[in-house]
């Protein structure tokens, strides 16, 4: 009776323990998110359009954790701006942005945030394998096996929307397109 017990309550510790395990792996993908967005910012010589007004940070959908970490910047700034978090609930509301993050659930749209990003002077970057290959500045993947975040990017984006980019951006991604 005492080793059923035993056991029941070991069980229950152990489940209540992996939850927070959990939790903390989704937490930590948001927060290295969030760094490698600010990182970028500083590693990243923008457009002279790009250097007016805030330094908006934009999230396609609806990614409360990620928009909760990106709002701890918001007392930090790019250069002389303050920077600034919008989220847009569609691709229609997508407006002035510095940097445009694209989630995974948006990135069938990616065509069309691309296009909609066009006319203004947005990094875009989006959150699957390959996306700087399609239409994306910067893939920016969570590696979970291994907690770590791994990052490719498009040179030619970079030269087409006139960002200067330093070169240690372009050493630490794992392939350039």
């Amino acid at each position: 009776m005492r080793t059923r017990i035993f056991i029941s309550r070991l069980s229950a510790i152990i489940m209540v323990f992996l939850l927070f395990l959990s939790i903390d792996a989704n937490a930590q993908k948001e927060k290295l998110q969030t760094a490698f967005i600010y990182q970028v910012t500083r590693l990243i010589e923008w457009c002279p359009e790009g250097k007016e007004g805030n330094f908006i940070i934009g999230v396609v959908g609806n990614e409360p954790a990620l928009i909760a970490e990106l709002n701890a910047l918001s007392a930090r700034r790019v250069g002389s701006q303050q920077i600034e978090v919008k989220t847009f609930s569609s691709v229609g509301a997508i407006s002035k942005a510095n940097i445009l993050f694209v989630p995974d659930s948006q990135f069938d749209n990616i065509g069309a945030i691309a296009s909609k990003a066009s006319g203004f002077c947005t990094l875009i970057v989006a959150e699957q394998y390959s996306a700087a290959n399609k239409g994306a500045g910067i893939s920016l993947v969570y590696n979970s096996r291994q907690s770590k975040l791994e990052f490719e990017i498009n040179r030619s984006y970079m030269r087409r929307n006139s960002f200067n980019v330093n070169e240690q951006l372009y050493s630490l991604a794992t392939s350039i397109y």
